[in-house]
């Protein structure tokens, strides 16, 4: 029998913690409800609180304070700490036996992961990862036409992410991505599109090589006078698109770029916060160091190959696939949620948009949650499509891609992933 309400611990409400997944319980009240709240920054975790109806007992300021409870408080816990912290969350709460989604990557370092994938391997709860983009409908579509065999078998796939450039800027150049003391760029923005070209190709990674740098966001690229702040008052501001007031201040300025700075209740505030922290910084003058552009290439089973491209210049936010079999090509472009399916046996052309492409990463988020409440509600574990062990291979090919960067070498992935576990 189906549970009524499933009931959700939220571990990290920041901005996906909040934005997303809590939204989803706001929207979705008669199928998801969080009944506590682990999170240290006060604000952040009385305004969740709030907005959720949780009482003061639901409201915990460490981990180790709500573990320590006696007995399971919920259903579920949804893990979207920074990835620096996952490790010993996401054990605890399989020692506890609760179901879990945790977010992308899993963790900071290869050996973390693999602890992480071994552990959730015996756990016999749900455990799901929130690579969200294989639950799409544009990428279920394009998932079903691969399986119906009319396309032939995959030869190679071409796959980008082309972040937009105050993407770029505000979350790999002044925030909390910007500097591989964290996690690499590859990592820390395109787990989740390793992972799809993994889920897409069916076949696990033998080979990889990667080329990429940081080009541009540079101290040697600063306007003459620039100061470390933009609110200081900038010379170049009327011409550097990256100036915050033009970020910030906009009407299409995404939320979530403001719920990363804390509770920001107006634009005074705002502006207050602009002026010292370290998203009003000017772009060329950070601490960053991660790639601001990197390639990929990648041999898979079968002798399969791929490629990957991730820039941070661009205008349009935007991921486009395109997929090459003996009898056909698939293309897919994220924003416009558009595929074009083309055969050459008979030679036909369909091309169509998939209902369901609303909302953030367009349907992605809610799918994958609709997937986990569903699970736990129904005990329908084929609900969840993001197997951990599949995960870890996405992971892999993230890590040697950045090995193969920096050391200019090919990887051998099994050889890899034996290093690693020997390492460990």
């Amino acid at each position: 029998m189906a549970k009524d309400i499933v009931k959700i611990v939220l571990i990290g409400a920041g901005n996906r913690g909040r934005g997303v997944f809590g939204q989803y319980a706001l929207d979705n009240p008669h199928r998801a409800q969080f009944v506590a709240v682990v999170e240290p920054d006060n604000e952040k975790r009385n305004s969740f609180a709030a907005e959720h109806k949780i009482q003061e007992s639901g409201k915990y300021k460490t981990t180790e304070e709500f573990f320590k409870k006696n007995g399971k408080i919920a259903d579920a816990v949804i893990i979207a700490t920074l990835e620096t912290e996952r490790l010993n969350i996401i054990l605890e709460a399989i020692n506890k036996n609760y179901d879990i989604l945790v977010e992308k990557p899993l963790g900071c370092s290869i050996a973390e992961i693999i602890k992480i994938t071994d552990a959730a391997t015996c756990f016999k709860g749900i455990f799901a990862v929130c690579h969200q983009m294989r639950y799409m409908a544009g990428y279920a579509a394009i998932k079903s036409l691969l399986s119906s065999g009319r396309f032939g078998k995959i030869i190679a796939m071409q796959h980008s992410e082309n972040l937009s450039y105050h993407h770029m800027a505000h979350s790999f150049v002044r925030g909390l991505f910007n500097n591989d003391s964290m996690t690499p760029m590859i990592l820390a923005k395109s787990c989740h599109d390793m992972d799809i070209m993994r889920y897409l190709i069916g076949k696990r990674p033998l080979k990889i090589s990667s080329f990429g740098s940081l080009n541009y966001f540079k101290k040697e690229n600063a306007p003459k006078g620039a100061p470390d702040f933009c609110l200081q008052g900038c010379p170049a501001y009327k011409d550097c698109p990256y100036d915050v007031q033009k970020i910030y201040f906009q009407e299409k300025t995404d939320s979530a770029y403001i719920r990363q700075m804390g509770v920001i209740k107006n634009n005074d505030q705002l502006f207050q916060a602009l002026l010292n922290n370290q998203f009003g910084r000017c772009v060329f003058k950070c601490d960053n160091n991660v790639v601001d552009h990197q390639v990929v290439q990648i041999e898979f089973e079968d002798g399969i190959t791929a490629s990957f491209q991730m820039a941070g210049h661009n205008f349009y936010e935007r991921r486009i696939t395109k997929i090459s079999l003996t009898n056909g090509e698939i293309y897919f472009d994220f924003n416009e949620g558009m595929i074009k399916a083309c055969t050459f046996s008979p030679i036909s052309e369909d091309v169509f948009k998939p209902a369901g492409m609303e909302g953030s990463h367009m349907g992605g988020d809610k799918a994958i949650m609709d997937a986990f409440v569903d699970a736990i509600a129904t005990g329908e574990r084929s609900r969840i499509i993001t197997p951990v062990e599949m995960s870890l291979d996405s992971h892999l090919m993230a890590f040697a891609a950045e090995k193969a960067r920096l050391n200019n070498i090919v990887i051998d992935v099994k050889e890899f992933e034996s290093q690693c576990r020997a390492n460990i």
